[in-house]
């Protein structure tokens, strides 16, 4: 997400005190609880359409390009995380895994699969109003 002037606002909001912040914490960490939320549903559940195959004894249907990667092992689902900074004013979703990276670009070898970006897209305005009537608000009430 971008916006405008951000380095300003975010020096403005620096300098008010931490409990004016919690309205923006609480919005941050509302919308990295509900991304994390809709990340894990589309990687767990739904449909697959992409190549079926056997590993070892089991049969698999992986996800075809451009879907939200499938779960297998569980192993992306498990590692998501997200993150409040303490200053209130940034918050953190993602994996450290290096799997959740070429899941999202893809590699010389698989077409991407991406799972990030598609649930920001998706979020992304309801995100964009929740954090600017935090911003808004705690902005009004410094003014007193």
């Amino acid at each position: 997400m971008t916006v405008r002037n951000a380095d300003k606002l975010i020096k403005k909001l620096q300098r008010l005190p931490m409990d004016l912040r919690g309205g923006i914490g609480s919005a941050l960490m509302l919308s990295v609880i509900e991304m994390d939320t809709y990340a894990k549903q589309h990687i767990s559940g739904g449909g697959r359409s992409g190549r079926t195959y056997r590993r070892r004894s089991v049969t698999h249907q992986a996800s075809a390009p451009g879907e939200f990667p499938k779960t297998d092992t569980g192993e992306l689902v498990a590692s998501l995380f997200f993150r409040v900074a303490a200053n209130k004013l940034s918050a953190f979703f993602g994996t450290k895994l290096a799997k959740g990276k070429y899941l999202e670009f893809g590699t010389s070898r698989m077409r991407a699969r991406p799972w990030l970006r598609p649930t920001f897209i998706a979020l992304r305005d309801k995100i964009t109003t929740r954090v600017r009537s935090a911003v808004n608000e705690t902005l009004r009430k410094a003014r007193g």
